[in-house]
């Protein structure tokens, strides 16, 4: 099996079973508000007619918890959040927004 390809495994399997948002967005030290505002906006952006897949559900929901991370003031950055991701999850997620994010000002300006 190549390395992408169990690394496309263990991301399925991580979420197989129930959604771990939560679990990432609680170890980042989110609190309620904004695990429920990083839900609210990668829900909202995968609803959205004019979301094409740029990222899997899984990148979807790492890059909204980072953006929220970000806005409110924690320090954070995409190495660190790889490997808070790869720590939790098996499996390393860096946060690409900047390949949606402009696409989703609106949203993510209400929600982040």
């Amino acid at each position: 099996m190549s390395e992408k390809a169990d690394a496309l495994r263990r991301a399925v399997e991580a979420h197989s079973e129930h959604d771990r948002a939560l679990e990432l967005a609680t170890s980042l030290g989110l609190n309620v508000e904004q695990f429920a505002a990083a839900k609210m906006l990668q829900m909202r952006i995968e609803q959205s007619p004019d979301w094409f897949g740029v990222r899997s559900p899984h990148g979807l929901m790492v890059d909204c918890i980072y953006l929220v991370a970000k806005r409110s003031g924690m320090k954070t950055s995409a190495v660190k959040m790889r490997n808070h991701t790869l720590e939790i999850f098996g499996v390393g997620t860096q946060p690409r927004p900047s390949s949606w994010q402009s696409d989703f000002t609106e949203l993510v300006e209400e929600f982040a």
